[in-house]
């Protein structure tokens, strides 16, 4: 073979090869979109947390104030807090229409055992962790007096949610309950955020860009 065609070879081949460096460089670049439902609820009084519901989640309960279970997983040193200008996340609240949890959400009503006191659901962009700054409770809706806090979902190697929320009790003396826990999420999974006093299940969901029915105006999306 001769030289002259060799490097000819040569150069097609970094030619083909340069578009598809570049699609990989934008797959690690595309910004991933997520919905997410959540049901916050307390249990009644002098009911023990229950889990003939959420059985499936398999849950992990830690006592917060208390000793940690040996088998509890020690959180990883998290990285210092962005306070330059945060990434917009293109927060939009979701429509009834579209919530995933509502046969949950009655069964929750129709047992004694327990209180279900917000139902709300939404969809944002992702970002790191030290780009996404926490949504406060009162943007999903209306808590009650005695609830707040507020909810982050990022994304680093994997996607989380992070819980905090805090639940004043129902006494004289001002005792609040907390849940603060940071959990990773895999696609379509219901997750179980669990306190002795109350909890939060929640789903998160990809949101897939539609780009063939956007390019067909008026052909039923499936």
């Amino acid at each position: 073979m001769s030289m002259i065609l060799k490097l000819a070879l040569g150069v097609a081949g970094l030619a083909l090869l340069a578009p598809a460096a570049a699609q990989d460089s934008d797959d690690e670049s595309e910004i991933r979109r997520y919905a997410v439902e959540v049901i916050i609820f307390r249990y009644a009084q002098d009911v023990g947390s229950g889990n003939e519901i959420f059985a499936a989640a398999e849950p992990q309960t830690v006592l917060f104030g208390g000793p940690l279970p040996e088998a509890a997983e020690v959180p990883e040193p998290q990285p210092p807090r962005r306070t330059g200008p945060y990434p917009d996340i293109e927060f939009v609240r979701l429509m009834r229409d579209d919530y995933q949890l509502t046969d949950i959400y009655g069964r929750l009503r129709r047992l004694d055992a327990y209180d279900p006191i917000m139902h709300f659901g939404w969809t944002q962009a992702t970002w790191a962790q030290e780009q996404t700054r926490p949504i406060p409770l009162r943007r999903f809706g209306r808590p009650p007096a005695d609830l707040d806090g507020d909810l982050t979902l990022y994304l680093n190697r994997f996607l989380h949610l992070v819980v905090d929320l805090e639940l004043g009790a129902a006494s004289e003396a001002p005792v609040f309950y907390r849940i603060e826990e940071d959990r990773i999420l895999k696609n379509g999974e219901l997750r179980y955020y669990d306190h002795p006093k109350f909890g939060l299940l929640a789903k998160v969901t990809r949101v897939e860009e539609r780009e063939d029915a956007d390019e067909l105006p008026g052909y039923p999306v499936q």
